[in-house]
């Protein structure tokens, strides 16, 4: 007599993440891992490329990935929430510093 192991995925196929949702993930990364570099480096200028153009160019791979179906979509949120975490860091950032600071006191 045989036991019969009862598997819980049987019917279930594991989703595959897309492409474009893990390149706006790996963007997002390589952006907030720039960020911070120029933040602790005290950088003069703004890396307009880690600021602004990675940023959007993870965005827009991120929808793109939002939209592919029978995928996963969790590096596309996950891409998308970090570029979009970056790009508002950055406006905040500009906003603030040139509303709050006084140059003729």
């Amino acid at each position: 007599m045989e036991l019969e192991m009862n598997n819980k995925n049987k019917g279930k196929q594991r989703k595959l993440p897309t492409i474009s949702g893990f390149l706006s993930f790996l963007i997002a990364l390589i952006a907030l891992a720039g960020v911070n570099i120029s933040l602790l480096i005290d950088f003069d200028d703004f890396p307009q490329l880690f600021l602004v153009n990675l940023p959007i160019v993870g965005l827009v791979l991120g929808l793109l990935g939002m939209i592919t179906s029978r995928r996963s979509r969790l590096y596309a949120f996950w891409g998308i929430g970090l570029s979009l975490f970056i790009l508002v860091f950055t406006f905040l950032m500009i906003g603030i510093s040139w509303v709050g600071i006084n140059p003729k006191p």
